[in-house]
């Protein structure tokens, strides 16, 4: 079992002991149109990592690519980080984007990094301080890039009709193709024998929940916890929430797929299948 959360108290307690960066992980929701808290008054000894902007590879014409290793190292670089930084992540709103963020510096090699559960309401909850951010000079980043966390498109539909799981974190209307897409020109549905897990069914009150709990929703949903495990959602955020969920649980074989439903339903050489 990964020790990825930390609670307020724990991560107040560990910031005593030793010196902490902490990343506010900033996203504004593509579904709900709602824009992010950029908020001069974070947490003390904070960065931004923007997935709207630097924090994402736009080339691609895809909303929340992974950057190369090298745009990577240099992007974290000029926040102040390198490799051995010690770093732990957050959200503004709970937990929504920071598993995004925690999922990259994983695959980028980043060896000490963990998530706040709960993120900065339940800091500013606790009664602890927040303060206006500061600015940080510029280090060398070395990336040491694992392979197995992203998955392509290639990936998935080889995955199709194995005994691979793919887990789509998007709510149940869009992936049933009740509802169209928020995105211009990607169709509704899901993909062939994919596994509907809406992300928000493993948190509460922007939390995850506690593993025995996380347990029982994969359960529910006829999911194989030892099995290969590719996760997807609408542009390869929310799919994270599911793949730290899983890897809490136990899960070894997680992968999350990068263009997920804003490549795959945007290119009709991709099946789709609607249940209406």
């Amino acid at each position: 079992m990964e020790s990825v959360l930390l609670s307020a108290g724990e991560l107040a307690n560990a910031m005593q002991q030793k010196p902490l960066t902490l990343v506010r992980a900033l996203m504004d929701d593509p579904v709900s149109k709602t824009l992010d808290t950029r908020s001069a008054m974070v947490l003390p000894a904070s960065v931004d990592f923007d997935l709207d902007n630097e924090g994402s590879d736009h080339t691609t014409r895809l909303p929340h690519s992974m950057p190369t290793a090298q745009q990577l190292s240099l992007y974290l670089g000029s926040q102040g980080i390198t490799a051995n930084t010690p770093i732990v992540v957050y959200d503004t709103r709970g937990m929504y984007s920071a598993p995004r963020v925690w999922w990259m510096l994983k695959a980028l090699g980043h060896q000490d990094v963990q998530i706040l559960d709960g993120g900065q309401p339940a800091w500013e909850k606790a009664g602890l301080p927040v303060a206006e951010q500061q600015q940080y000079g510029k280090l060398v980043y070395q990336a040491t890039p694992r392979p197995g966390w992203f998955a392509n498109s290639s990936a998935v539909l080889q995955a199709i009709n194995t005994e691979a799981q793919l887990l789509d974190a998007r709510s149940t209307p869009r992936f049933k193709g009740e509802v169209s897409e928020p995105r211009e020109g990607v169709r509704s549905g899901h993909m062939p024998g994919a596994f509907n897990v809406p992300f928000d069914t493993l948190l509460k009150g922007g939390r995850f929940l506690p593993v025995d709990q996380l347990s029982v929703v994969f359960d529910r949903a006829n999911i194989d916890l030892r099995k290969p495990i590719i996760c997807t959602c609408g542009s390869g955020v929310t799919a994270c929430v599911i793949g730290v969920a899983a890897r809490m649980c136990g899960a070894t074989q997680v992968s999350v797929y990068d263009g997920s439903w804003s490549e795959w339903g945007a290119d009709t050489q991709y099946p789709v299948v609607k249940d209406v």
